[in-house]
């Protein structure tokens, strides 16, 4: 009889307050999400190897630090074309079927890039290629991934699960650059390349053996058609507060999170920091947003996340005006360096109590029949959102200057997240209200 996947319910007059270590951790109690999470662990560490390796690569083959830009263009434009179909694609199949196939393709454009550059047939843009078909990979699996969180563990537990997925990525995002720097020096970069395809092994291993009895929904539609990909946009229209949701996320993405491109600039000409420096700033960035998800983790399941999503915004605004006002100061380059270090520290900090807190009322708010479509445009939101916000904010530095512009966009979003409490618009609606139309 396969292991069951839901965590057993509590007897009547057994419950007792859960300890805060215990409540940041419950959604480790469910067997499959516990599963779930180390085979990401190890397939995410092998990611971000992947990334570092590739950016050093191109850099030694180009020293072009547009080919570094056109090489993120590349990883991510594709993603934003196939948004919307993935998401519908999502509602139609077993979350757990996507997931494996996208997996197991990633681990093979990986396997692919490491045998081109073993035998020396490579070049900038076979690399593009490769990486843009990796993006529509993970573009197809993660409305997947979400949709598979919220059937693995319940309404009840998810945001825990969110929390805690959120803080692997950014722990992974430190473990892998550092793991980069090791294995370029002893592997060599086709090493790296075929470390990161046999890490998906794990994530496949785990996903695997995840048995789950898959809630019953609605017939899809037999023909694929624009109406029905379009469905998600059309609900969003109708709901207020997760239209509200998108459009902050939107917001935070353009005119903040510009910020994490700007590390490089902002260590060697704010803080006057060599590349052991910036290594030190990026890692704290990680270690912060590692922290943040972990502390949203450990709130109790009745805090409402409409209170936590504009106090993300306001620390991580504090945390990048007073990272802005760094460089004005007259203290020793020593104590400068370290006010950098805690400033990043507390910006990935609020960064991800943002992020995680708008996605948990995303996902808990979303109807069943539309969940994978709705975290289709997420991730639009997000990754475009994101990207423009690195493009916008490197130009704008270049003409007026990095630390006016770091100052000017921590201004704007601590005045987003002032607006956000005063006008109440992510609360949640009145019990007697009506929810918007059905959306077929």
């Amino acid at each position: 009889m396969p292991e069951s996947d839901k965590s057993a319910h509590t007897p009547p007059g057994s419950r007792t307050v859960p300890s805060i270590v215990g409540r940041t951790f419950s959604a480790l109690g469910h067997p499959g999400f516990r599963r779930f999470i180390i085979g990401q662990a190890i397939s995410l560490s092998g990611t971000w190897l992947q990334l570092a390796a590739v950016r050093w690569l191109v850099y030694d083959i180009s020293k072009s630090e547009s080919d570094l830009g056109v090489l993120d263009v590349a990883s991510l434009l594709p993603g934003l074309v196939v948004g919307l179909i993935a998401g519908a694609i999502a509602d139609r199949v077993t979350p757990r079927k996507m997931i494996i196939v996208m997996e197991c393709t990633q681990m093979g454009l990986a396997l692919l890039l490491a045998l081109l550059v073993w035998i020396g047939r490579f070049g900038f843009w076979q690399m593009a290629t490769i990486l843009a078909f990796a993006r529509i990979c993970v573009t197809f699996e993660l409305p997947s991934r979400q949709v598979f969180f919220y059937e693995l563990v319940g309404p009840e537990i998810l945001p825990n699960a969110i929390a805690l997925n959120s803080g692997l990525f950014n722990a992974t995002r430190v473990i892998g650059p550092a793991l980069a720097g090791v294995c370029l020096a002893w592997l060599g970069a086709a090493g790296c390349f075929f470390l990161n395809g046999v890490s998906f092994l794990a994530a496949i291993y785990a996903v695997a053996s995840i048995r789950l009895e898959r809630p019953k929904r609605a017939e899809p539609h037999a023909s694929f058609t624009a109406r029905e990909v379009l469905a998600g946009l059309r609900y969003l229209n109708e709901d207020r507060r997760l239209r509200a949701v998108f459009l902050l996320v939107s917001f935070f993405g353009i005119v903040g999170m510009g910020y994490d491109a700007m590390i490089p600039a902002y260590t060697r000409r704010a803080i006057k920091s060599d590349v052991s420096g910036y290594s030190i700033l990026l890692a704290c960035s990680g270690v912060g947003a590692t922290l943040g998800a972990i502390f949203i983790a450990s709130l109790p399941r009745q805090r409402r996340r409409d209170y936590w999503a504009p106090i993300g915004m306001l620390i991580f605004a504090l945390s990048l005006r007073t990272a802005a006002w760094i460089p004005a100061w007259s203290g020793s380059p020593n104590l400068m360096f370290a006010a950098a270090t805690v400033c990043l520290l507390g910006a990935g900090f609020g960064a991800v109590v943002f992020y995680a807190s708008c996605q948990t009322i995303v996902q808990l708010n979303s109807p069943e029949h539309l969940r994978g479509r709705i975290m289709g445009i997420w991730m639009i939101a997000f990754s475009g959102s994101v990207s423009l916000g690195s493009l916008w904010t490197g130009k704008a530095s270049e003409w007026f200057g990095l630390v006016p512009v770091l100052g000017t966009t921590a201004v704007c979003c601590g005045a987003a997240a002032l607006l956000v409490v005063a006008t109440g618009v992510l609360a949640p609606r009145d019990r007697a209200g009506r929810g918007p139309r059905g959306v077929p």
